[in-house]
């Protein structure tokens, strides 16, 4: 009896033995396969600018994807890469004398390399700076950052839609031509808008 005891606590150390080389083996083969996995996505994802953004937590995170995709979208549109030392900066003000929707530097290595940094602002002016029109101010600083890749541009067309506003406080002006009416079987002229509303506020 003693015997098959020894010889069944034997077995079981051995069973337990295997079972933990095994289970050492696996954890072991996962780990390399995450860090092949994270290694070839690092590699294969595109290349993104970093943001840094002042902003409450989910406004920053909003800011940070918009941003990120839209960089990578322009770069790609034009056939170039964002330069690898790329740095975006969202604050509140961006301040260069006077304040400013962005603000590109630009920073000279050793080896001839330059580190891009993209100011934008949150605010100009006390006004607040929209999302489509920071990704503008984004987008018109990349296109200097891109330059080395892309040549520098040989033909610009300025174009302006907007229609400037009314001013507060501008006279209504009779656009009509002045016409002749019927009145008691006489002809008189039409009197203009503005007369009239001088004549009643009188």
């Amino acid at each position: 009896m003693s015997k098959r005891r020894r010889s069944r606590s034997k077995v079981a150390r051995l069973v337990r033995r295997w079972l933990d080389t095994g289970w050492q083996l696996c954890a072991r083969t996962v780990d390399l396969a995450r860090r092949t996995l994270v290694g070839l996505y690092r590699r294969l994802r595109p290349r993104g600018p970093t943001v840094i953004i002042d902003a409450r937590r989910p406004q920053a995170r909003r800011l940070r994807r918009a941003i990120a995709s839209a960089a990578r979208t322009y770069a790609r549109a034009l056939g170039a890469e964002l330069p690898s030392e790329l740095l975006v900066v969202v604050q509140r003000v961006v301040h260069e004398g006077r304040q400013l929707n962005g603000l590109l530097q630009a920073f000279e290595g050793g080896h001839g390399n330059r580190r891009y940094v993209v100011h934008l602002a949150l605010f100009v002016n006390g006004r607040q700076v929209s999302e489509d029109e920071l990704l503008a101010a984004l987008r018109h600083q990349l296109t200097r950052t891109l330059e080395d890749g892309i040549g520098k541009p040989v033909l610009k067309v300025p174009l302006d839609l907007e229609v400037p506003r009314a001013r507060a406080g501008t006279p209504v002006v009779e656009l009509r031509p002045e016409a002749r009416a019927q009145h008691d079987g006489q002809e008189r002229s039409a009197m203009p808008i503005q007369r009239i509303e001088d004549e009643q506020a009188s």
